[in-house]
C-alpha cells in the first residue's frame, strides 16, 4: 500500500521543500502587493465578482473532504488493525489541534488584525488596523485559519502520496485556497503567509517528531 514499506524521510524532505516554496511566494506577495488597494483590485475583478459565491463555497467547504479522509483513515486503521494508519490519523488530528485550533485561535484573538472587507467598510480602504485583543470576527484576520487548516491537511496528504507530481498538485490546491482567501477579501497576503508558516511548522514538526518515530518503531516490531 502507498503508506507501507516506504521511505517517509524522503517524502518529508520533498514536501518540506514544496512548503518552503509556498512560504517564499507568500513572502514576495506580502512585501510587494500586501496592501488594501491590491486586495480591493482583486475583489473587483469581473471574473471574481461573477463567481464569488462559487469561490466562497469552495473555500469554506473543501476542508471537509480532508477531515473525512483522515478520520476515515483512522477508523479503518482500527478496523483493519493497521497501526500505521492509526499513527498517521492521530498525527493529523494532533497537528490540526496544535496549529489550526490552538495557535491560530490564540493569535487571532490576541493580535486583533482587521479583515480587508471590514477595513473597506470602516475606513474606505485607507488604513490597515491592528486593534489588539479582540473577540470580534472582523478583527480576527491574522493568521488565516482556513489557510492553516487546508495546508496542514495538504501537507499530511502529500507525505502519504507516492509520486512527486501528486504532492505538487496537492500543495497547489492549498495555494489556490490561500489565494481565494485574499480574493474574497477575508485576509491580507500577510494573514495567509502566517497561516502557511504555522501549518508548515506544526504539520511537518508533528510528522518529524511524532509520526515518524512511531512508524519506525512499528516497522521494527514487525521485523
Amino acid at each position: 500500500m502507498f503508506w507501507q514499506n516506504v521511505n517517509f524521510e524522503d517524502r518529508l524532505k520533498n514536501t518540506r521543500l514544496l512548503w518552503l516554496c509556498y512560504l517564499a511566494a507568500m513572502l514576495v506577495w506580502t512585501v510587494f502587493f500586501g496592501d488594501i488597494a491590491h486586495v480591493k483590485m482583486l475583489v473587483n475583478q469581473s471574473w471574481m465578482s461573477s463567481h464569488r459565491e462559487v469561490f466562497k463555497w469552495i473555500s469554506d467547504n473543501m476542508m471537509y473532504g480532508f477531515y473525512a479522509f483522515f478520520i476515515g483513515m483512522l477508523i479503518w486503521g482500527y478496523k483493519s488493525q493497521d497501526k500505521q494508519l492509526r499513527i498517521i490519523g492521530w498525527g493529523y488530528l494532533l497537528a490540526q489541534a496544535i496549529g489550526s485550533i490552538f495557535i491560530v485561535r490564540v493569535l487571532k484573538v490576541m493580535l486583533g488584525h482587521a479583515r480587508p472587507d471590514h477595513l473597506v467598510q470602516a475606513t474606505n480602504g485607507v488604513l490597515d488596523a491592528w486593534a489588539g485583543p479582540s473577540l470580534s470576527s472582523a478583527y480576527n484576520s491574522f493568521p488565516s485559519g482556513h489557510t492553516c487548516d487546508y495546508l496542514t491537511s495538504c501537507l499530511f496528504l502529500a507525505i502519504c502520496l507516492p509520486k512527486v507530481w501528486m504532492r505538487v498538485l496537492v500543495i497547489l490546491l492549498a495555494v489556490f485556497n490561500g489565494a481565494l482567501r485574499v480574493m474574497l477579501a477575508k485576509h491580507f497576503p500577510l494573514d495567509v503567509m502566517g497561516g502557511v508558516l504555522i501549518a508548515g511548522l506544526t504539520a511537518l514538526g508533528v510528522w518529524r517528531y511524532w509520526v515518524l518515530p512511531r512508524l519506525n518503531e512499528n516497522q521494527l516490531l514487525k521485523n
